[in-house]
């Protein structure tokens, strides 16, 4: 590893992290929370590492039901996806648990605990209906499925049909957003006084993610393809449109999550909490979905539409408060 180049890309991407920052903050007519911002930071870059090294970590602990993408490639009738959803209730589960041992700098943890054990119940309901979406979609998509040039792979299982790859990025979206929001759980929630303030702190945990996920996207390209024109496009494709997705999702998240957890935190795991979580989440994991199968098959017009109406959805939130 060039340590220098390394380094030298760590600072050039946190610039326009910086600059999100302040824009954000200016559009809510306040100076920007240094220590909110660097302990969102922190929580965004520990929700990288689970998905980062997942291919490492199913190695490690040597467990096939850990293996989220073999279950999913696999997935030919109603059990076959309910044995995915297994497999991924358990990769949640380690999340959770990496998150807390990571989030060592952290205090309460018994009753950050608490809140992580209630919201992992509750991510096993939001599994539970994925699987069977899943089963349904399975069966549609059957009916059209097709060969597709830009395939990804995982563990040398390649995705190389369109039913395939939208399984692919739809679960790679439910685990980045699920992973963001629980190490927005230990880095906000005591924080977490209105709507607004949990917006604020998803916002920055976002750019914590997205800092360390443009980081290794361009040391990868420098390392495969050297100092050239191409790794400038990268850098501004992923500093504007791949910030902005993430700060949009994760936004939405804590807006619907923000507004459940203020009105029921006292009354438990209640039907109304679910419900309103629920939709926030799975709205959220859609809009993923949709951005990332628009960068496979090349639809750029959907890619200016989220910059915008990303911007324009934040804001409102804080204009609305």
């Amino acid at each position: 590893m060039n340590v220098v180049f390394f380094i030298l890309l760590a600072l050039i991407s946190f610039f326009p992290i910086l600059i999100w920052a302040y824009s954000f903050a200016y559009i809510d007519q306040n100076p920007l929370n240094k220590k909110r911002f660097l302990i969102g930071i922190f929580g965004g870059i520990l929700s990288v590492f689970p998905i980062l090294y997942m291919g490492n970590i199913i190695n490690f602990l040597d467990s096939k039901y850990l293996n989220i993408f073999y279950f999913l490639s696999q997935i030919k009738g109603f059990i076959s996806s309910l044995e995915f959803g297994f497999s991924l209730s358990l990769f949640i589960f380690l999340i959770v648990i990496l998150s807390f041992a990571f989030g060592f700098l952290l205090l309460r943890k018994k009753d950050i605990f608490k809140i992580y054990l209630k919201n992992f119940l509750v991510f096993v309901f939001f599994i539970i209906i994925l699987s069977i979406f899943i089963f349904l979609l399975n069966f549609i998509l059957g009916f059209f499925d097709f060969q597709i040039q830009n395939s990804s792979s995982f563990g040398g299982i390649i995705f190389d049909t369109f039913r395939l790859i939208i399984f692919y990025y739809l679960i790679v979206s439910f685990i980045e957003e699920a992973s963001k929001h629980f190490n927005f759980l230990q880095s906000s929630i005591f924080s977490l006084e209105n709507v607004k303030s949990g917006v604020e702190n998803a916002i920055f945990v976002a750019l914590g993610f997205s800092f360390v996920e443009n980081i290794l996207y361009l040391y990868n390209f420098y390392e495969k393809f050297g100092l050239n024109f191409g790794l400038v496009k990268i850098y501004f494709f992923r500093s504007i449109f791949s910030v902005i997705v993430h700060v949009l999702c994760s936004s939405i998240v804590a807006f619907y999550f923000s507004n459940a957890y203020i009105s029921y935190k006292e009354k438990g795991l209640i039907f109304p909490y679910f419900k309103i979580f629920f939709f926030g989440f799975f709205f959220a994991v859609l809009l993923h979905l949709i951005f990332d199968i628009s960068i496979v098959f090349g639809i750029n017009i959907v890619l200016f539409l989220y910059f915008i109406g990303g911007y324009l959805y934040v804001s409102s939130i804080f204009y609305k408060e």
